[in-house]
């Protein structure tokens, strides 16, 4: 695997440990971030404001990769991927997601959609 699915290391690292300090460093400043039921969230800072936000709350976050299949060229890429954590006096576990995305020349996230 190439440099997109060592993005998606670090950013799993990052929705796993809560800590999204470093989170604008992945996307574009102008990237988009696509998800069922929400409006768009455009730019790098406004991302990160909103995963800090989906996160809260959230205790125990395990992510598990699937399935990583990366485009020859390093610019888009797939993942399957589950969540589980802990929230409203729960366990709540292997919630299945799809992330696509596309990056740039300089290997940051341009394009980011979500499927639950």
């Amino acid at each position: 695997m190439g440099q997109a699915a060592d993005t998606w290391d670090r950013l799993q690292g990052m929705l796993t440990s809560g800590d999204l300090d470093d989170l604008p460093s992945l996307y574009d400043i102008d990237a988009i971030y696509l998800e069922p039921y929400n409006p768009p969230h455009r730019g790098n800072l406004l991302i990160q404001a909103y995963l800090k936000d989906y996160l809260a709350g959230k205790e125990d976050v395990a992510i598990t990769a699937k399935r990583v299949i990366e485009a020859a060229d390093g610019r888009e890429m797939a993942v399957e991927w589950t969540i589980s954590y802990e929230a409203g006096g729960r366990r709540w576990s292997d919630l299945p997601r799809a992330s696509f995305f596309a990056f740039g020349d300089d290997g940051q996230i341009t394009h980011h959609r979500d499927y639950t």
